[in-house]
């Protein structure tokens, strides 16, 4: 059998020492650029390949982990450093990271961007110093709008692996997992047409549908063109009012609606419509360690799912060192689950419409 290059035969080509090619093919800041260069040019004379396993090992003994392992940066934002942690969805991604960090020998540490004079460029310098390598980013807590749906983030992304959970930036694209917000209202609509309703709409305000990428407009529009409901216009607006909630609903004569809106249950009290009562109603990102939500029937989205599946993913981006933006960004989407409850019962043939009320 063929014997394989090693570093000393890289060294040999290079005019070097073996230690110089071991730190310049880890891109060691000791080793100067040209040297950096000559080492690598030289390995890929002589057809040097690493050995992925005794890369890793190597790697694990130069790091000095804390007793709860190596460290993963969680990169927040929002107006306040804590603030995320008010969103149950939000801090179900969290809390199923942690888990699944912690079963591979990985912590997080939590790094907000908003922090004074914090940048892109001084966060990639914190974390490669920290020797951090691995990257998660949840969603951004920016308004978009149809006139600015730009969201970027400038760090130096060939320093490390990363992985966002949804679809926090527009560039660059980056491996993600996501839920899967068209199959949710596919079956949210199929679910509701089961239980007789057919004037069924959609009421999303305008940030909201822009961060799913209009996945929920698209599968509600979709669904219309197949089943027997009635083509109703979605609702999208900057900000949800009552009076115009109520306006639609009675202009279209509404059975039941669809929203993830977390005002939702406080805008139905202010119209005076009871859910499950007058008219149903179904969310479609059920938060359901809120009291206002537990009557509510709609689509669980297996947030803490999301969480595990996103250190899935780095972990084993981090195991192959496939550092930098990807020429083809993994995507794993995690389907949602639909709880029936008070809201959506079933339909009479000779119920009324909402018409009149």
């Amino acid at each position: 059998m063929k014997k394989l290059p090693s570093l000393q035969d890289v060294a040999n080509v290079a005019g070097v020492s073996k230690m110089t090619v071991s730190l310049a093919l880890r891109d060691h800041p000791r080793i100067s650029t040209a040297t950096r260069d000559r080492v690598k040019k030289a390995a890929a004379q002589v057809g040097y390949q690493p050995n992925p396993e005794v890369s890793q090992f190597m790697k694990a003994i130069r790091k000095k982990p804390t007793a709860d392992g190596f460290p993963l940066a969680y990169v927040t934002t929002g107006e306040t450093l804590r603030g995320w942690r008010d969103s149950p969805t939000e801090f179900a991604y969290w809390e199923g990271a942690c888990e699944r960090a912690a079963s591979y020998g990985y912590y997080l540490e939590e790094y907000w961007l908003e922090m004074p004079r914090m940048s892109g460029r001084r966060l990639s310098d914190i974390l490669w110093n920290r020797g951090i390598k691995g990257i998660i980013i949840p969603p951004i807590f920016r308004v978009l709008s149809q006139t600015n749906r730009e969201m970027t983030l400038d760090l130096n992304w060939d320093r490390f692996c990363s992985v966002t959970i949804g679809d926090p930036l527009t560039s660059p694209r980056i491996n993600r997992v996501l839920h899967d917000h068209y199959s949710s209202v596919l079956t949210a609509m199929s679910r509701l047409v089961d239980l007789g309703y057919r004037r069924i709409g959609l009421c999303l305000r305008e940030h909201m549908d822009l961060t799913v990428n209009q996945r929920w407009q698209a599968g509600y529009r979709v669904f219309r063109t197949s089943h027997p409901v009635e083509r109703i216009e979605p609702l999208i607006r900057p900000v949800l009012q009552a009076p115009v909630v109520k306006d639609w609903i009675h202009q279209n004569r509404l059975e039941a609606v669809l929203s993830a809106d977390l005002r939702m249950p406080e805008i139905f009290e202010e119209m005076g419509i009871e859910m499950g009562t007058e008219i149903a109603y179904a969310d479609l990102d059920l938060e359901l360690e809120k009291p206002l939500y537990r009557n509510i029937s709609g689509i669980v989205q297996n947030s803490t799912l999301l969480g595990m599946a996103a250190v899935d993913l780095l972990v084993t981006n981090l195991h192959r060192s496939q550092t930098g933006i990807p020429k083809v960004p993994f995507v794993t989407q995690i389907q949602g689950d639909w709880l029936e409850r008070g809201s959506t019962p079933r339909r009479r043939d000779n119920e009324a419409t909402t018409e009149g009320r």
